[in-house]
């Protein structure tokens, strides 16, 4: 069943001119469109965005065109992960490792504490500044291993971030959960618990 095209719509009206994603998030989920569909599905995404080279790593560029290409993403890639819900979490995930490999990435990954997720969280907005133009992200402890986070003014799917989330902890702990809640289209709280 194809992504929700009603939804796309929606979340792309919510846009504003200025709001901004950085190249190398386009990067990732072509890298995974690229690994598990191969050309076929690398020249779909970049017929929908209307280009013929993929965004420079650190450059900013519309977040209506990440919408858009990560819906038709999602699309290529649901066969694969057997369903549109855990193929948006696929690209979210992979936006993550993409942040991890990258020069920014690592070197504000080493400022702020690899290993410990509150202190990593305690930063959220911060990390999230320098990926996208929009938005607050604010972090709620909730006991020794566990934490809420909220994204507000966020248009991105909920299970996109459920799996850059996931990503995150796994990458952080070796384990872990993250289980979000839409409260609006622009804003979810996403629980994060781990061992």
């Amino acid at each position: 069943m194809p992504s929700d095209k009603n939804d796309l719509a929606q979340r792309i009206a919510i846009c504003k001119p200025g709001d901004t994603v950085r190249g190398f998030l386009f990067k990732s989920v072509y890298g995974l469109v690229e690994q598990r569909v191969g050309s076929s599905g690398t020249d779909r995404m970049l017929m929908q965005l209307r280009i013929n080279k993929m965004p420079v790593d650190f450059f900013s560029y519309p977040a209506a065109d990440f919408l858009r290409m990560l819906y038709t993403a999602v699309d290529l890639l649901e066969p694969y992960y057997g369903s549109v819900d855990e193929a948006t979490r696929a690209c979210g995930g992979a936006t993550v490792t993409g942040f991890f490999s990258s020069y920014v990435g690592n070197t504000l990954m080493k400022l702020v504490g690899l290993g410990d997720p509150k202190r990593v969280f305690a930063s959220v907005d911060t990390i999230y500044s320098t990926l996208v133009s929009y938005g607050k992200r604010t972090s709620e402890e909730l006991g020794p291993t566990s934490l809420r986070l909220h994204y507000r003014g966020d248009m991105q799917p909920i299970t996109f971030h459920e799996g850059a989330l996931r990503e995150a902890l796994k990458v952080l702990r070796g384990n872990g959960t993250a289980t979000g809640k839409a409260m609006a289209l622009d804003y979810g709280q996403y629980v994060l618990e781990w061992h």
